[in-house]
């Protein structure tokens, strides 16, 4: 499960980039033609983040992850975002590439909709899953420790 959620993690960082890069191309313009070799990977970026952000809820289990809020908040609330940001941004990347193979032309349509409906936060978005993957990386590497290892005394 470990493996898992930290080639989720990774991903979402790289989904964050993706999603960020007209931001990163306005502050950096030598950084287009780097950021240009992701964008074949965009549609397989998503719907490896869509599949892995419903692997992960599931296996950790819904309850789980609300309940580790209140002991601790930081990686908890990460992976929540974590979660809801590769959903996000796999529905942004993913589908409609996915509708448009499946050969329905109204499938496509709709799920092109949604996309142009969810592009304007798409760098909001992008920020949020990137800073999600990589503080949800430093707790699942053991960089960043968790309130109860570290012998924190938590009021209770």
């Amino acid at each position: 499960m470990k493996v898992l959620v930290v080639v989720f993690e990774l991903l979402l960082i790289v989904g964050g980039v993706v999603a960020m890069s007209g931001l990163i191309v306005a502050k950096k313009p030598d950084a287009k033609a780097m950021l240009d070799k992701l964008v074949p990977f965009q549609a397989l970026i998503g719907v490896g983040l869509l599949l892995l952000a419903v692997i992960v809820f599931i296996a950790s289990g819904p309850g789980a992850l609300f309940h580790n809020i209140k002991p601790n908040p930081v990686p908890a609330m990460a992976m929540l975002a974590g979660i809801l940001g590769g959903i996000v941004l796999g529905v942004l990347f993913g589908l409609p590439q996915l509708a448009s193979a499946g050969g329905s032309l109204a499938a496509a349509q709709r799920a092109q909709e949604l996309a142009q409906k969810i592009a304007p936060f798409q760098a909001l978005i992008g920020i949020v899953a990137a800073g999600a993957g990589a503080v949800g990386l430093l707790y699942t590497l053991g960089i960043m420790k968790l309130a109860g290892s570290v012998g924190l005394d938590n009021g209770g």
